[in-house]
């Protein structure tokens, strides 16, 4: 007679069933090493793809290469000179025609001029001769000094305002300096108490202008405070720079 077979223990007539990814034999530790996540296979923990960072790393060498030529380009154009030009010839440019028809007709203009890859320079005397006080001889006629700077790599702005007053007159001589409205960027009126002489300083942008007026008298006769009142030639020397500066931006 068959009998019925005895089972054998808890696995069954035919043992364990097997689960996949697990021996019989790892127990719990096959089951925590399949329960275990690396952080790779979070979606949203995962890097970025080496494509993106060489983008990134392209974009900022462009960015850099646009900064530099245009740093180049501004160094190699050097300041903004405006409207200005250079002077060939500046008594040309410096007609003085308020100037002369106050104190007599140009006579005998003297200019002078040098470029220089920072700074060009132009300068021109000029005689005014008045007819009626020429006939005295000896005479000395009134001398309108002109000078006309270009600055083509610094800014002049603080030179300009460390000299005011201090260009043309020394020691303890008492020296008057007004401020001209509207002539420029900055102008100013200076006065020397022991010579009489006014002068008139500009500073516009990249330019700096001086304009001194030196009068002139029959031989013998002290010019200090003679012909030429500053208070009433004033008007005609801010008149005449103002064409001036016009003139060199045409």
């Amino acid at each position: 007679m068959i009998s019925e077979p005895e089972p054998v223990g808890d696995e069954g007539p035919f043992g364990e069933p097997e689960i996949a990814g697990r021996g019989k034999d790892d127990g719990g530790d096959r089951d925590a090493a399949a329960e275990t996540v690396s952080a790779a296979d979070v979606p949203w923990f995962r890097r970025p793809p080496p494509q993106a960072w060489w983008w990134a790393l392209g974009g900022a060498l462009a960015a850099s290469a646009v900064w530099a030529s245009g740093l180049y380009v501004h160094e190699s154009r050097g300041p903004d000179m405006g409207a200005y030009r250079e002077s060939r010839n500046l008594c040309l440019d410096a007609e003085v025609k308020a100037l002369s028809s106050a104190l007599g007709a140009v006579d005998s203009p003297r200019p002078s001029g040098r470029e220089h890859e920072a700074r060009d320079m132009a300068t021109c005397w000029i005689h005014l001769v008045d007819s009626t006080t020429k006939e005295t001889d000896p005479y000395t006629p009134t001398t309108v000094f002109v000078t006309y700077a270009l600055h083509k790599k610094t800014d002049p702005g603080p030179e300009f305002g460390a000299g005011v007053g201090t260009d043309m007159y020394f020691g303890d001589t008492e020296i008057a300096t007004e401020r001209i409205e509207g002539l420029g960027e900055r102008a100013y009126f200076v006065l020397s108490g022991g010579s009489g002489t006014p002068d008139l300083q500009v500073l516009d942008g990249q330019v700096v202008l001086t304009m001194t007026v030196s009068p002139g008298a029959p031989s013998g006769v002290d010019t200090d405070g003679g012909p030429v009142d500053a208070s009433e030639i004033r008007p005609f020397m801010v008149e005449d720079m103002r064409a001036l500066m016009a003139k060199l931006q045409s």
